[in-house]
């Protein structure tokens, strides 16, 4: 049976804190890039950083929308949005580490990953309820 009420006040907050760590995450990655690359030993990939920034960026805006939302149905398919870019980001990332010489942030990268991924699959399935 779907929810019809309100957001928990646990959903609102993973939305709140997704829309804090992505817009950060996000506009690092937007507008220094090669700042990135310097503190993290990170291989030298601005352009595609940019790319990754304005998608945080874009998927942080989702987040505080969905987080000022009213009801389930308002966020439902943004939050299976986030649960499908967590599986793809965590799959995609962990190819990386297994096939190329990247730094440690690249495993804190992916665990934050994973951690939203469970995160939104725990809103999901209780909005669900």
């Amino acid at each position: 049976m779907k929810m019809t009420g309100a957001i928990s006040k646990s959903s609102r907050f993973v939305l709140l804190l997704y829309f804090i760590i992505a817009l950060i995450v996000g506009v690092w990655f937007f507008f220094a890039p090669q700042l990135w690359n310097a503190v993290t030993g990170w291989p030298s990939e601005i352009a595609s950083g940019r790319m990754l920034g304005a998608a945080c960026v874009a998927l942080a805006i989702g987040a505080l929308l969905a987080y000022r939302a009213k009801s389930w149905e308002q966020i439902e398919i943004f939050v299976l949005l986030i649960i499908i870019w967590g599986v793809m980001s965590v799959v995609g990332m962990l190819w990386n580490i297994l096939t190329m010489t990247l730094p440690f942030a690249a495993w804190f990268m992916d665990g934050l990953a994973a951690l939203f991924l469970l995160l939104f699959c725990y809103v999901y399935y209780s909005g669900r309820r």
